[in-house]
């Protein structure tokens, strides 16, 4: 229940932001607003809340179980009419249920398991925030990029434009330069719808429109997790990973399900009470109270081979269970390996694509001056700048691929919470 009361409180701080920061978009803003409105993690609550009610459930198999009934009859004969009624209090109390225990111990299990559920859902929330955010990041820098580059090839166009009026290039770079004009054009109006359905998807979120957002700062750290070895951070996933921590609460609680289904061989004890009051006979109004102590005991002899196969259909599912444990870690092992790996090459991969810029810079600063003494045609001039807005926009890729495969390896290891989100808005600037 701690989870969910943590959840209702930001919850609240979300609506109250939303007056203040209904146009902002800044990270930690969004997640507010998509604590407050996502219908995902809201269904996840619900069940949740519906789950942790397996354990009162269960408990109550244990504790007194007190009735009360009453009854009156009127009655009617050749002799007399008289009215008869009267009320029982009943009270039953378990002194030895195997099954009822059991059950109850299951539940615990049950529980913990819709715990970590509900808390792998409140992780998923971050990264569907951070992904959703990270491709509007992306969807934006490839619409400046390809503005960029329409800009530069209409100013490319125009200079060919010139020349050739005046004789000094064919009419074909001309055509070279109207192609590659007209295709960049192209590729700007996709990027605007592109940005566009990127928004659309940050706002499933929240629920309602969001700002232009922030841009990653250029000195955001693009660092390889340490230690390096993959061994410490397998060793810390397979303690702190929620979907391998509820595959193991899974095999818990199939383990006591399995004792339910033995115990129906085993005897119940019940310590029973009642009081029953009668008024009203055929011959007296007196009232009749009788009171009863005493112990049930009852013992399962012969049930059709129903408990037999109870059993053995409960212990194939805890095998089940153990299989699905077996198989989740093997799954979480593999992906922090890959993940770490990725963030390795991430790293490398953002150096190489900066050192490529400058690359690019420098080819195309040679290429035009190349192209002004007649070295070099429009053609060369124009894959040049193409190479170099290919080379920014990888970059600006590989970037937001080590941000989000970082919070992926987070949540893989399960130490991923808000603080990682709100330590990310802070290396993002306004526009």
């Amino acid at each position: 229940m701690k989870t969910a009361q943590l959840l209702t409180a930001s919850t609240l701080l979300a609506v109250a932001l939303q007056g203040t920061q209904a146009h902002a978009a800044a990270l930690a803003d969004i997640y507010q607003q998509a604590l407050a409105n996502d219908p995902q993690l809201k269904s996840a609550e619900a069940t949740y809340l519906a789950g942790s009610e397996a354990d009162d459930q269960a408990r109550a198999g244990l504790l007194p179980n007190i009735s009360l009934s009453a009854n009156t009859t009127w009655n009617e004969s050749d002799r007399t009419d008289f009215n008869n009624n009267g009320y029982t209090v009943s009270l039953s109390q378990p002194l030895f249920n195997a099954s009822t225990w059991f059950t109850f111990k299951q539940s615990e299990f049950q529980t913990e398991q819709a715990r970590l559920v509900f808390e792998q859902s409140q992780q998923n929330l971050i990264v569907r925030v951070v992904e959703a955010y990270l491709n509007v990041l992306r969807a934006q820098n490839n619409l400046e990029t390809n503005q960029a580059q329409e800009r530069a090839i209409k100013r490319r166009l125009d200079q060919v434009n010139a020349q050739f009026e005046v004789g000094l290039i064919a009419i074909t770079d001309v055509q070279e330069a109207q192609a590659s004009y007209d295709n960049a054009r192209v590729a700007r109006i996709e990027a605007e719808g592109a940005l566009d359905n990127s928004y659309e998807a940050l706002e499933r979120l929240t629920g309602g429109e969001v700002g232009k957002a922030d841009l990653l700062s250029a000195d955001y750290p693009v660092e390889t997790p340490q230690p390096e070895t993959a061994q410490p951070w397998l060793d810390k996933a397979w303690r702190g990973n929620l979907s391998l921590r509820t595959a193991a609460a899974a095999v818990d609680a199939a383990r006591q399900a399995a004792r339910v289904a033995r115990s129906g061989h085993l005897p119940t004890l019940s310590l029973t009470a009642s009081y029953d009051s009668d008024n009203g006979t055929a011959t007296s109004s007196d009232t009749t109270e009788t009171s009863s102590l005493g112990l049930t005991f009852s013992m399962p002899l012969y049930s059709g081979g129903a408990t037999s196969s109870q059993t053995r259909q409960a212990e194939q599912q805890l095998i089940a269970a153990q299989q699905d444990r077996e198989d989740a870690q093997r799954a979480v092992t593999q992906s922090t390996r890959s993940l770490l790996r990725d963030l390795r090459t991430d790293v490398l991969s953002v150096e190489a694509r900066q050192q490529s810029i400058k690359s690019s810079e420098t080819a195309l600063k040679a290429t035009e001056e190349g192209f002004n003494v007649g070295t070099r045609n429009v053609v060369d001039v124009l894959e040049a700048e193409q190479q170099l807005y290919r080379a920014q926009r990888d970059y600006a890729e590989a970037r937001f691929d080590y941000v989000f495969n970082l919070f992926s390896f987070k949540q893989q290891i399960g130490t991923l919470s808000p603080d990682d989100l709100n330590a990310l808005d802070q290396w993002l600037e306004q526009q």
